[in-house]
This record gives C-alpha cells, structure tokens and sequence, in this order.
C-alpha cells in the first residue's frame, strides 16, 4: 500500500504530466467503488471466515497490478489504464477494508486501544519502508516496482492465510469465551435485512451518529488535500520529483507511527476520546494552513510529521470508540458504515482538490480547506456530543 499511494498518483502527475484536476479524477476511480461495495463487503465478511477470505482478496489485487505492469511492459500506459486499474484496486479494498478492521473484534474492549494503536503503528511502518523503496522509482524503474508489490501481495495472501487459518481460528473462538451466536457463522438473514441492522447501529447511538459525521468531514477535507495536494505540492509547490514526494510521505508516517507507539505504551484507555478526536481533527487544520505558507524545508518536514500524528492519533481514537461500541457480531458491517464515510467524502474531497488546485492554486487551496476543517471542529466542540463522551461509556456496548 505504501508503494501504491506514492506510484498511482506520480504516474499520473509525475510520468502522464496530466493536470491536476485529472489527478483528483484519478484518486475518485480508486475511492469510487468503496461507495458502492464497502457495504456489501461487510455483510459477506461477517457470513465468512475472516482469515481464508482475506486470504482470497489479497490474491485479487495481483490483477490490476498485472494489467498495469503489462501496460508499462509493451509501453501502453495511458490515463485510460490507469483510470482502469485504479477502479479494480479500488474495488478489491472495498472488500478488504472491514473484513481486516473486524479481525480487531477478538481483543478485549479494555485494551482496544492498545490493539488499534499497535495495528495502525504496525500498518504504517511497513508503509514507510513501501514509500521509502518507492522514492527510488528513477533508478528502479517502474516495472521492477510493480514486480515487488505484486509479489508482496501474493506474499500478504499466504502468510493471512497461515496466521488465522479456519480450524485454529475457530478454536481460538472459543477458548477466547466468544458466545456461539457471535462467531464467524453464515447469517440466515436477508443480506437487505443485515445492511439495515449495520446502520441502525449508529442511528440509534448518537455518539456513534456523530463520529460517523466527524469521518465523513475528515475523508471530505483531510483526504482530499492529502491525495491530491500532497503529489501536488511536492511538484508545484517545491518543484521536486518522486523522491520529494516519497520523503513528504515518509515525514507523515513517523508522524502516525510516533503518536500510535506513544498510546501502545498507555496501559489506561483514553478518558475523553471524543474530545481528543476532535482536537485532533483542530490541530490538522491548523497544520494545513502553515501548509499552505509554503514554508522552508526546515520547517515544513517537522509541520508534516506533526499533522501525520494528529492524523494517526485520530485514526485510532475513531477506531476504539467504533470497536468498543459494537457487538462482535455486527463488527464487520459496522467497519463497513464506518469505512463508507471516511472514503465516501474522499473521492468528491480529492476531486474537488484537484479542480480548486487548477483554476485557484496550491496555496490558496490548502488555506480554505485549513478554515473549513477549522470550522467544523468548533461546531464539533460546540454541539457534538463527542465532546463529553467519557471513557466508560465508550467501553459499554450500548443497547445492544
């Protein structure tokens, strides 16, 4: 994944030379299918063992990562291709995205935020050594890239397979006291049914409600600029190449992993995790505009790895309260609504970067999404009942 979101995006900015709207038009074909398959995932996902299906779905993205290397082979690559390949990529992680968030569902709900912290830190370090090869992409070569990742995948498929097999996972079911009903059991439900049952989760809890809200304005906001303005920046802003770029994702990721590696080490869950995901989300806009200033490098790299670690401590703050208020039963669809409205805001957010970018320019962009996403943390603060959320009552499973 590290290679993925440094390559797909140069391709288009850094090897196409296209504009930057139809950068944004790129990163939609990717985050598109999450729209229109993350829900039905979900139901599948809580219907089947979690271990053998993720196992399948990582052998899946061997395919358009063949199409693309095959295009890049016999010189065929075009803006077609990759719209393409981002489509069927993107496909493929609408299914994988709660299928993996619920394997999380086996810890215990008072150290969730352990296991959240220590699977973002994890995630993220790998994916910086991935933006860290990809930064060599001038003297690699892209076929030698897209050679590696599709080996990864084929690589992340076995060792799924090995690390939660079918039998071993059941037992571990039980010994773990998860009741019968809630292990990974076909549902005999409709599959409409199952859908409604996922999104009454959060209609009928409005703390749930309201973190579903705050995503929704991260994924439209928060990811736009990062898509589509980072590439962006890299190449407008400070004139550099993918290695730049690489170096720029590289910051960001220490800034994740530094702030998951200090909550691992927090053996008490968080007192008031909505209030801090709402902080959080206040120190990201503020760290955009300083962004948008186009500051010196000296400065710059520091203000990047800072917004990786509010970005990361909201990543798992919103994860343990999502976990930490679900049944187990549920964990998948629920993943799935939640997964929907981080990545449903985004392809729109990134491509409405990318129009703004090209008729407005780069700086002038990042300072109003910085207000936008300053002004939805004060109306967060001021009516969301985030705000006053305290620990244990993200620790009670509620009504349910």
């Amino acid at each position: 994944m590290g290679l993925h979101a440094v390559l797909y995006p140069w391709l288009v900015v850094g090897v196409l030379n296209e504009s930057p709207s139809r950068l944004g038009l790129a990163q939609l074909a990717v985050l598109l299918p999450n729209l229109l398959f993350i829900l039905p995932g979900g139901v599948i996902s809580d219907r089947r063992h979690r271990g053998s299906w993720l196992s399948r779905l990582y052998m899946l993205y061997t395919l358009p990562i063949a199409l693309l290397l095959g295009a890049i082979i016999y010189d065929q690559l075009s803006f077609t291709v990759l719209i393409l390949f981002g489509m069927a990529f993107g496909t493929v992680s609408a299914f994988v995205q709660p299928a993996r968030e619920s394997l999380l569902g086996y810890t215990s709900q008072t150290l969730m935020h352990q296991a959240v912290a220590k699977v973002v830190m994890i995630q993220f370090i790998a994916q910086g050594i991935g933006f860290a090869i990809a930064g060599q992409l001038e003297g690699f070569g892209l076929a030698v890239m897209l050679g590696l990742q599709l080996l990864m995948f084929l690589c992340s498929s076995m060792l799924i397979k090995r690390s939660h097999p079918e039998l071993v996972a059941d037992k571990s079911d039980t010994d773990a006291s998860v009741p019968v009903e809630l292990m990974d059991k076909p549902a005999p439900r409709e599959s409409l049914a199952e859908l409604r049952a996922g999104f009454a989760l959060f209609t009928s809890d409005k703390i749930l409600l309201h973190l579903l809200l705050l995503v929704s304005a991260t994924g439209f906001l928060a990811f736009g600029v990062y898509l589509v303005g980072m590439p962006l920046l890299a190449q407008q802003g400070y004139q550099g190449g993918a290695g730049l770029f690489a170096l720029m994702q590289v910051s960001f990721t220490l800034g994740i992993v530094a702030a998951n590696f200090s909550v691992s080490r927090q053996k008490d869950t968080f007192k008031r995790p909505g209030r801090l995901m709402i902080v959080s989300f206040l120190g990201r806009g503020t760290l955009v505009f300083f962004i948008a200033l186009l500051p010196n490098f000296w400065l710059l790299f520091p203000i990047i790895f800072a917004w990786g670690a509010f970005s990361g401590l909201s990543m798992t703050l919103g994860r343990t309260i999502l976990h930490n208020q679900v049944p187990h039963s549920h964990r998948s669809r629920a993943a799935s609504v939640y997964q929907l409205c981080l990545f449903g805001g985004a392809p729109l957010g990134a491509w409405v970067c990318g129009f703004a970018i090209e008729h407005t320019g780069l700086a002038p962009t990042f300072a109003v999404i910085a207000l936008l996403t300053l002004l939805v943390s004060a109306l967060a603060a001021a009516f969301s009942p985030l705000w006053g959320l305290r620990a244990k009552e993200a620790e009670t499973v509620t009504g349910h």
